[in-house]
C-alpha cells in the first residue's frame, strides 16, 4: 500500500472509538438517572407514609401534597410536583379500623406511571414505568398514644 492512503487512517479509528465511548457514557449517564429517579420516589414515598402514620387521617390531600411538594400543604404559587409528578401519579389507600379489627388501620401510598426522560439522543423518548413504587405502614392507635 501506498503511504499515502493511510495518512487518515488514525484520525478515522480514533473517531470511531471516541463514537463508541461517548455511546457508552451517556447510557451509563441514563441508566444512573433512571436508578436516581426510581430511588427518590421510594425516599419520598417513603417520607409521605411516614408523615401519614404520625398524623390523624386528615384526607387524601395532605399525603399527596407530601409526594408532590414535601409539604402537606398546597404550595401558593403554582410549580410542578417533585420529579415532574402531578396528582394522577399519586394514590393513596387508607384503610380505617374495623371494630372487630381495631388494630388493621393501615395507610398506602403508590406512584403510578412515572416518566423517566432520557438524555441519549437514540432514547430521546420518555419512558413510562410500568412498575408503581408502593410503601405501606400501619398506623399506630392515637388514643393509646395519649395515655
Amino acid at each position: 500500500m501506498k503511504r499515502s492512503s493511510r495518512k487518515g487512517q488514525g484520525l478515522v479509528e480514533g473517531a470511531l472509538v471516541f463514537l463508541i465511548f461517548a455511546g457508552l457514557l451517556v447510557g451509563a449517564a441514563d441508566c444512573g438517572q433512571v436508578v436516581f429517579a426510581h430511588q427518590s420516589l421510594v425516599e419520598r414515598a417513603n417520607q409521605a407514609t411516614r408523615w401519614a402514620t404520625l398524623h390523624p387521617w386528615q384526607g387524601y390531600q395532605p399525603v399527596v401534597n407530601m409526594v408532590l411538594y414535601g409539604q402537606p400543604e398546597e404550595p401558593r404559587e403554582t410549580r410542578p410536583g417533585f420529579l415532574g409528578l402531578s396528582a394522577e401519579n399519586v394514590v393513596v389507600r387508607y384503610q380505617p379500623a374495623t371494630p372487630e379489627r381495631p388494630d388493621d388501620e393501615t395507610v398506602s401510598v403508590s406512584i403510578i406511571n412515572y416518566e423517566s426522560h432520557f438524555f441519549s439522543p437514540w432514547l430521546a423518548r420518555t419512558l413510562v414505568s410500568t412498575r408503581p413504587v408502593l410503601v405501606s405502614a400501619p398506623m399506630p392507635r392515637h388514643t393509646a398514644m395519649l395515655r
